[in-house]
């Protein structure tokens, strides 16, 4: 399982956009030392609500250098042709990849919100083939030398990327996926795949996955070069209890999750390729139900770090194998803290299990019943009642 610290540097009202940026960099350094894998933010354009990540490309190049072993994800680009040409994000990825020593991920998706996709005169129904194309423009650029590609909305002459990324074959990439259709898209180009915005419960995030990986395998069978890494955007949170946990974060998280989807009905009324988000609006009417969302919408890593850590072996057992985790919405102080329980008590139980100091009467337990097992055996094993002779004195010898 791998760890992703997801930030949308939510700005909450009364602060300032430019401290939340400062206090955005203090959190990546600080999830680099607790032990995360990844940072990851969404490319949010024209955004209400506090979100401010509009240039996460300018995030990264400052935050290469504070770094040494934290990767970077772009979760998500916005790749429709009018929003980001997919020539021009192979470029930038490159580049990045190089000033990263290897170190940049690529999510991609065609958006969720009018609030962009209108913004960039985006055409709704044609959008997820754009991004389809996109995608393959991307891995073509990436590893042919020259390369060329002609669709319905991409037409390039042949070409030839500089510099080239780094990591072979190119850094990995990623597609946000809602419907089961585009987890499918994903499988399909051979990519890795974002469950996103899903809410709709453990059952639903299984289904989306099994699809994925379906359709991941089929490709790989054709001999194609397939990265098969599932995550899930979760929102999380982690304190010293559960009640804790919601006293600090549970009315933050709740607004962010009725912010999340509050714009899916319109794409669902304008858009016939959004009308699978009318089955997610039923969520809406649970937003102000704290444990649905903690145990039953498949979109939260919260509460103690038992709760944590049981959260987590569900999104396992849904097939997840990268948490994306949103600790975001609450004050500084508080994701700070979160960042440091997750690193202290959930991360090291998924990344070194043996690591940790077990209780003595569990260890005296076990020992009891191994004692039990070489006696069956036929094999003598002092009691722990028995006392060991003591050693020769100096005056004997």
């Amino acid at each position: 399982m791998k760890f992703m610290f997801f930030s949308e540097a939510e700005t909450l009202p009364g602060a300032s956009y430019q401290t939340r940026c400062w206090e955005l960099v203090e959190q990546v350094i600080h999830a680099e030392k607790w032990g995360f894998d990844t940072f990851g933010v969404s490319e949010q354009q024209y955004a209400i609500g506090g979100i401010a990540t509009s240039c996460p490309e300018v995030l990264f190049a400052y935050l290469f250098p504070l770094t040494k072993t934290l990767r970077f994800a772009h979760a998500i680009t916005l790749l429709p042709r009018r929003m980001n040409h997919a020539l021009r994000i192979a470029s930038r990825t490159a580049v990045q990849d190089v000033l990263s020593n290897g170190r940049i991920e690529l999510g991609v998706g065609r958006g969720n919100t009018t609030l962009a996709l209108h913004a960039f005169e985006v055409d709704l129904e044609t959008n997820r083939d754009e991004v389809n194309e996109g995608i393959q423009v991307l891995k073509k650029a990436f590893t042919e030398d020259p390369f060329m590609f002609y669709g319905e909305h991409y037409k390039i002459p042949p070409r030839s990327l500089v510099p080239k990324p780094v990591q072979t074959p190119h850094p990995p990439l990623y597609l946000a996926a809602t419907s089961l259709e585009s987890h499918k898209m994903a499988g399909d180009l051979g990519i890795g795949v974002y469950s996103w915005s899903n809410f709709m419960g453990w059952e639903a995030l299984a289904d989306s996955v099994a699809v994925f990986r379906q359709a991941s395998a089929a490709t790989k069978a054709r001999g194609e070069h397939v990265n098969d890494s599932a995550g899930a955007l979760i929102q999380a949170y982690c304190a010293e209890t559960d009640a804790i946990a919601e006293a600090e974060a549970g009315a933050g998280n709740l607004k962010w999750l009725g912010i999340a989807i509050d714009g899916y009905p319109r794409l669902a009324k304008i858009a016939q390729s959004y009308a699978y988000m009318n089955k997610i609006t039923e969520v809406a009417k649970k937003t102000d139900d704290f444990d649905y969302f903690k145990e039953r919408s498949g979109a939260a890593i919260f509460g103690s770090p038992e709760s944590c850590i049981r959260a987590i072996e569900r999104c396992q057992a849904c097939g997840i194998d990268q948490a994306v985790m949103r600790i975001d919405s609450i004050p500084h102080d508080k994701i700070m803290k979160s960042i440091e329980m997750f690193g202290r008590y959930v991360i090291p139980h998924f990344k070194s299990p043996r690591n940790f100091m077990r209780p003595a009467e569990d260890v005296m337990a076990d020992i009891r019943v191994m004692r039990d097992q070489a006696r069956a055996m036929g094999v003598y094993v002092e009691s722990s009642s028995e006392r060991r002779p003591a050693p020769p004195s100096a005056a004997a010898e």
